[in-house]
C-alpha cells in the first residue's frame, strides 16, 4: 500500500466517521422511538420491549460514537430507569458491584506499578539481555509483553511502556520505518503480543474481569483466576508462537545481528545503559515487587484459600487488598493524586452493564433469541459446528465494534442466551469468547495499543491487517482444537 492510497483510504475513513458521529444521535432517537412505541409482540413483556429499545439506541451510539461512551452509558441509565425497563435501585446499583470494584482496583495497582519503574525494570533486563539476535529479540519481546501483563493490568499502559523499548530495539538492528522488514516485525508483533499475552491473564484488562462478572450473574458460575490462566494461557502462549513464525515468514528480516553505530554503541547497549542508569532496585520497587508476587499468589491458589487460612478471599478482595497496601504509610507507594482511575470507562462500564443486564431480566434476550433462532433447531446443529461458528464470530467482532467493553457487554450474554437455547452449558460457550476480547490486531484503529505502535511509521494498514488476518483465524483455529482436548481435559467443554 502506498502513501497516496493510505492517504485516500484514510480520508475516506475519516469522512465516513464524521457522518456516523452527525447520524448517531438522531438514529438513535429514532430506533427508540420506533421500538419503545411499537405493539408489543406476543411473548415479550412491555418491560422487555422497553429494555430492548434502551439497548438497541445506544448501541447505535456505541458504534457511531456520536457521544463519549460515558455519556452513552448516562443516557441509558436514565431511559432504563424512567421507561421501566429495570428499576432505580438495580439500574444504579450496578455502580457498586464487585466487577467495577475490581476494574478501580486494578487501575490503583497499575499506577503504584508504573510509577515505581518495576515494570521498565522487567522489560529492560528481559530485552538488554536475551536480545543478541534477531530472532532472540522478537522473543524477548514477546516474553516480556507476557510477563509485565501479570504486573501492569492495562494494555494502553503496557503499550507506552514497551514503545520506547521496541524503539530502541528496531535501532538497534538498523531498521528502518515503512523499509525494514525487521522494523515491521518487532513493531506489529509487539501490538499482537500486547493483546494476546492480554487474554492468558484474566486481570490484564478490565472487559475480562467484566466478562467474568456477566458469566457468573447469567449462570451462577464463578470463574477463578487460576481457571482462567490455565484455560486461556496454553491457547494464547501458541496463539503467539504461531504469530512468530507467520512474521518470519511475511516479513523475513533483513538482519541478524545488532548494528554497531559509529559511536561504538548499539541500541542493545543503549537498552543496557538505560537499565545501568536506574541503579540498584529501590525500595519503592521491592515494595511493588512484594505487593505483586502476593497479589498473584492469592490469584493463583484461590482454590485452596479455606484450606489454607479457613476462609476464601475473592478475586476482589485480593485485588482491593493490594490496592489498600499501595496507600497504606510505610508500605505504600502512590498518594491518591498519583492515582490514574479513568471514571469515564467506570460510567461506560457501569452503563452497559446495566443495559445488559436489563436485557437479560426482562426476559427480552430470551425472547430475541428464540425469535432469531427459533427456526434453527440449534440442539441438532452440535456442539462443535455451533461452537466454531460462535467462535469465529468473537474473533474478528473486533473489527466491527472497536471497544473491548461494547463487544463484551454484547458478546456475553448473547452467547449465553445461545447456548441455554440449544441446551448446551453456556461456560462452555461463553469462557471461550471471553479469551477473544482482546485479539484487536487487525487494523490501527481497534485498540489505543494498536495506533501507539501504528504511530512509528514502521508498517502500512496493509501491512498489519495480512498479519492480523493470519493471526486471528490460526487463534480461532486453535481454540477450535482446544475445545476438542485441553477444554474437554479441564471440563470446560
Amino acid at each position: 500500500m502506498n502513501i497516496s492510497t493510505a492517504g485516500m483510504e484514510g480520508k475516506e475513513k475519516a469522512n465516513f466517521e464524521k457522518w456516523l458521529s452527525y447520524l448517531g444521535v438522531p438514529v438513535a432517537a429514532i430506533v427508540f422511538a420506533l421500538l419503545f412505541t411499537m405493539k408489543t409482540p406476543p411473548g415479550l413483556t412491555l418491560q422487555g420491549k422497553a429494555a430492548i429499545a434502551v439497548f438497541l439506541a445506544v448501541f447505535v451510539l456505541w458504534v457511531s460514537q456520536a457521544v463519549p461512551t460515558f455519556v452513552s452509558s448516562l443516557i441509558a441509565i436514565v431511559l432504563l430507569t424512567l421507561t421501566s425497563a429495570w428499576d432505580e435501585k438495580s439500574v444504579l446499583g450496578v455502580f457498586g458491584y464487585d466487577v467495577i470494584w475490581l476494574m478501580v482496583a486494578a487501575f490503583i495497582i497499575t499506577s503504584a506499578m508504573t510509577k515505581t519503574g518495576l515494570a521498565n525494570r522487567v522489560a529492560l533486563w528481559l530485552v538488554s539481555t536475551f536480545g543478541k539476535t534477531a530472532r532472540l529479540a522478537l522473543i524477548s519481546l514477546i516474553i516480556v509483553n507476557f510477563v509485565i501483563a501479570f504486573i501492569v493490568p492495562s494494555t494502553t499502559a503496557r503499550a507506552a511502556l514497551m514503545l520506547p523499548i521496541a524503539l530502541l530495539v528496531a535501532q538497534a538492528y538498523g531498521a528502518q520505518p515503512g523499509k525494514s522488514n525487521f522494523g515491521r516485525l518487532v513493531m506489529i508483533q509487539e501490538l499482537q503480543a500486547n493483546n494476546i499475552s492480554t487474554t492468558a491473564i484474566l486481570t490484564a484488562t478490565a472487559p475480562q474481569i467484566m466478562a467474568v462478572g456477566l458469566i457468573r450473574d447469567f449462570t451462577g458460575y464463578s470463574v477463578s483466576w487460576s481457571e482462567w490462566f490455565i484455560a486461556s494461557f496454553p491457547v494464547a502462549l501458541c496463539t503467539m508462537i504461531v504469530s512468530y513464525l507467520v512474521g518470519l515468514v511475511i516479513f523475513k528480516p533483513e538482519v541478524s545481528v545488532p548494528v554497531v553505530e559509529d559511536g561504538g554503541s548499539d541500541g542493545i547497549g543503549k537498552l543496557r545503559e538505560q537499565l545501568h542508569k536506574m541503579g540498584p532496585m529501590t525500595n519503592e520497587e521491592k515494595k511493588a515487587l512484594f505487593i505483586f508476587c502476593l497479589t498473584v499468589f492469592l490469584w493463583a491458589t484461590d482454590k485452596w484459600h479455606v484450606q489454607m487460612f479457613g476462609f476464601k478471599i475473592s478475586l476482589v478482595m485480593v485485588a482491593i487488598i493490594s490496592a489498600t497496601l499501595c496507600y497504606l504509610p510505610f508500605i505504600g507507594l502512590i498518594s491518591w493524586k498519583d492515582t490514574k482511575i479513568p471514571w469515564d470507562l467506570m460510567i461506560f462500564s457501569a452503563g452497559a452493564y446495566a443495559a445488559g443486564m436489563a436485557l437479560d431480566k426482562s426476559g427480552a434476550a430470551a425472547w430475541a433469541l428464540k425469535a432469531v433462532f427459533g427456526s434453527l433447531d440449534l440442539g441438532k446443529i452440535g456442539f462443535f459446528p455451533l461452537y466454531m461458528i460462535v467462535m469465529f464470530i468473537a474473533v474478528f467482532s473486533h473489527m466491527v465494534f472497536t471497544s473491548k467493553t461494547v463487544r463484551t457487554a454484547i458478546l456475553i450474554p448473547a452467547v449465553i442466551g445461545i447456548a441455554n437455547v440449544a441446551g448446551i452449558n453456556p461456560i462452555a460457550l461463553a469462557l471461550p469468547v471471553s479469551f477473544t476480547i482482546a485479539d484487536s490486531i487487525t487494523l490501527p484503529p481497534n485498540c489505543k495499543p494498536n495506533l501507539i505502535f501504528y504511530s512509528t511509521g514502521y508498517f502500512s494498514v496493509l501491512d498489519q491487517f495480512i498479519y492480523g488476518v493470519i493471526v486471528c483465524i490460526a487463534k480461532w483455529l486453535l481454540l477450535g482444537i482446544a475445545s476438542l482436548t485441553w477444554f474437554k481435559i479441564i471440563g470446560i467443554c
